[in-house]
């Protein structure tokens, strides 16, 4: 992401500069470009379910799933300020909703930054790739995390800290509200 120019992506898909700037202005344009695709991924509608702690659910994982795809943009993209008209009216809709379930503003964003956190956490840096080698190759060294490894595929460790995270977001909101 480093390396991504405007100038190197017109080279790479074989145009000229000027061709390129007539979609987007530059580096900062392509990258809110980039967001807006993923953001239009998040499906919202779980919100509207009957029960909110089905609905919030169902909006965390659909968020998980877009940014999931791109991992490699996450960092860049969580670093900026949001910009494009499709994230700011993503964010707003969820607001929307949430204050429609009774949430003062504060309560509203403290449970959309948990969720941001989580969300873009878990597509950043994943538990189970975070290892390299065998369960057995660490056994030695590291008997409990070689132990840990064994228990559980990446990807399955990656779903249930996720879930677990949703959970604690779940229960928070549950334990404000009594």
């Amino acid at each position: 992401m480093e390396a991504l120019t405007t100038r190197r992506l017109a080279k790479r898909l074989g145009v000229e500069g000027p061709s390129l700037y007539n979609h987007v202005a530059n580096r900062d344009d392509l990258l809110d470009e980039m967001t807006a695709v993923i953001n239009e991924q998040i499906d919202a509608s779980g919100l509207e379910h009957p029960d909110w702690r089905v609905g919030v659910a169902n909006y965390a994982r659909s968020y998980r799933s877009a940014f999931s795809v791109r991992p490699q943009l996450v960092a860049t993209i969580a670093s900026r300020p949001v910009r494009s008209d499709v994230s700011l009216r993503g964010y707003d809709q969820t607001f929307a909703a949430f204050q429609s379930l009774g949430w003062d503003p504060q309560t509203a964003a403290a449970v959309l930054a948990a969720i941001d956190f989580l969300v873009l956490g878990s597509a950043i840096e994943t538990f189970g790739a975070g290892f390299d080698r065998a369960p057995e190759d660490y056994a030695p060294e590291y008997p409990n995390l070689a132990a840990a490894l064994r228990e559980t595929s990446g990807d399955e460790i990656d779903d249930l800290g996720f879930e677990l995270g949703l959970a604690a977001v779940i229960a928070w909101i549950s334990a404000r509200e009594a």
